[in-house]
């Protein structure tokens, strides 16, 4: 065989020998089915818009972990805030409530919330005896839920009150919900 036959032969089998590995993929993994990856459990909560000047609203707390919803009930920028009134719709196929506590906002005061039929609860919280009520912005109070099942809902807000230390309805304030998922 001559040296440029020799040559033409030796190129043609390392050509057919890239042609095949590249067919194979490769080599290796052996192309079965591979399982799919279970989600990670979770809890997010999504506010429903931006809390402004005046207003109450819905926030994940820094305590929130993939079972517990620490729900916080924000104040922004109020003046004179002694207490609060409302209901709170909340996605009981997929949350529990588990407890309330007052904030920074309230301390020294007391925070109450009930279930009164599946998924509402009637909150109330308020400062005690003859203070000032808050100024600014900050936690009025935790709300705390346990993750029961996957999906997502919304929280929504009914019957809200806010009143200042003269026990007097205050106008304007704005109230921000918003909704959950929950991941298993």
């Amino acid at each position: 065989m001559s040296g440029a036959a020799g040559r033409l032969l030796t190129a043609l089998a390392s050509g057919l020998l890239m042609l095949a590995l590249a067919a194979c993929g490769g080599g290796g993994g052996g192309g079965g089915p591979t399982e799919p990856t279970p989600p990670t459990p979770g809890i997010v909560f999504t506010p429903q818009g931006t809390a402004t000047a005046n207003s109450i609203s819905l926030a994940s707390g820094t305590g929130t972990t993939a079972n517990t919803l620490i729900l916080e009930v924000r104040a922004t920028q109020v003046t004179d805030l002694y207490g609060v009134a409302f209901d709170l719709a909340f996605p009981s196929a997929q949350l529990q409530f588990t407890r309330a506590t007052a904030g920074a906002l309230l301390s020294g005061g007391s925070v109450q919330a009930v279930a009164s039929a599946p998924g509402t609860l009637v909150v109330g919280g308020t400062h005690l005896g003859n203070v000032a009520g808050a100024n600014g912005s900050g936690v009025l109070m935790t709300l705390e839920f346990s993750a029961v099942a996957a999906g997502q809902g919304s929280f929504a807000f009914s019957r809200n009150s806010a009143f200042d230390s003269h026990g007097m309805a205050m106008t304007g304030v704005g109230w921000v919900a918003g909704s959950v998922t929950v991941t298993r």
